[in-house]
């Protein structure tokens, strides 16, 4: 058995893919952002050696491989004239609308219909994640944002949120670069504007990221985030700024409760570590998709029906597609500006 992964731009991005090894993926943290980096050159790395053992070939490749298995991204997975039919398709969905192209697909969080096609598998942790210094203790003087800056909401950036951060003796930082380095940092803050529809997408990243690296979190109340939440130890819910700040002054006023929500994330977050990834991985490969790709080379004489399938899944592909843009257009219209404090 052949397991293919499929990114494209290989070349441009990733020329030297064919020497790297896991140890990479740490060492050279800041190569892997953005979901086909993660979801599909980080998976191969992960997994070549541990398939190796089953008796699987992982390889890398920048278009289909026909009559095996292929890991794809959605965005690889949406031209018209490509015969996916001629092999068996893994669809990564990420934060996309849905993967009809596919024999299976993969989705990032459990917050919709899981069909009979459909599995949820946990993102990887942030690569190369440096936890909190111990060292720290309980105090709280760094807070951070790790993420894109175009998605920070704009009080983020705004004086007076600043300044009433300082004016508590707490500096505020957005972490567009390191975001594996938590070393330095108390608190993780979490918000971003993004439309209700491509929240519904998003991995619980953040959440785990802080809970793996030993900092509580404040975040917005994402459905991801709500989804995986048991206690108030695993996060404070925050709506806006003056939420953060009284979340702030409540870790202060309250001995103990710092490290025990520190406690707590390590408990929660030993569910995302890379090998409970790389375990979750493996059994979703030997248990399902196995099976089903072998299933489907004893039919797969069966063209014209395959030929048919693949058209019909691509109207309904490109039909979702519009849908998914139509609600993101809807939501994400201009709103009038709210006072930050």
């Amino acid at each position: 058995m052949r397991m293919h992964f499929v990114a494209r731009a290989l070349g441009t991005s990733w020329p030297d893919a064919a020497h790297l090894t896991e140890d990479d993926v740490d060492t050279q943290a800041a190569r892997f952002r953005g979901g086909v980096n993660n979801w599909i050159v980080q998976t191969f790395l992960r997994l070549r050696a541990p398939l190796r053992e089953t008796g699987i070939t992982a390889t890398l490749g920048e278009a289909l491989a026909p009559n095996c298995v292929n890991v794809a991204h959605r965005d690889c997975l949406n031209r018209l004239f490509v015969p996916y039919y001629r092999s068996f398709v893994v669809g990564v969905r990420a934060d996309r609308p849905p993967v009809h192209l596919c024999d299976l697909e993969i989705v990032q969080n459990a917050l919709g219909d899981i069909g009979p096609r459909t599995q949820f598998l946990n993102f990887w942790p942030q690569p190369g994640l440096v936890p909190r210094d111990p060292a720290r203790g309980e105090r709280i003087e760094r807070m951070a944002y790790f993420g894109r800056a175009s998605n920070a909401p704009p009080w983020f950036f705004a004086s007076s949120w600043h300044a009433a951060l300082a004016g508590i003796g707490i500096s505020f930082e957005i972490r567009d670069d390191r975001w594996f380095d938590y070393s330095d940092v108390d608190i993780v803050l979490a918000h971003r504007t993004e439309a209700p529809t491509m929240l519904q997408q998003k991995p619980a990243s953040k959440l785990t990221n802080a809970w793996l690296a030993g900092v509580p979190a404040l975040l917005a109340n994402e459905p991801a985030y709500a989804c995986l939440r048991r206690s108030g130890l695993d996060y404070l819910a925050t709506g806006s700024p003056a939420d953060v700040l009284r979340a702030l002054r409540t870790l202060r006023a309250c001995p103990g409760m710092y490290a025990a929500m520190a406690a707590n994330g390590q408990r929660r977050g030993a569910d995302y570590t890379v090998a409970a990834v790389k375990s979750q991985w493996l059994r979703f490969i030997a248990d399902r998709v196995i099976p089903e790709a072998e299933a489907w080379r004893a039919a797969r004489d069966m063209i014209a029906r395959a030929q048919l399938s693949q058209l019909a899944r691509t109207v309904r592909q490109k039909l979702d597609a519009r849908s998914f843009k139509r609600r993101l257009r809807e939501e994400t219209r201009p709103a009038p500006a709210a006072t930050p404090l």
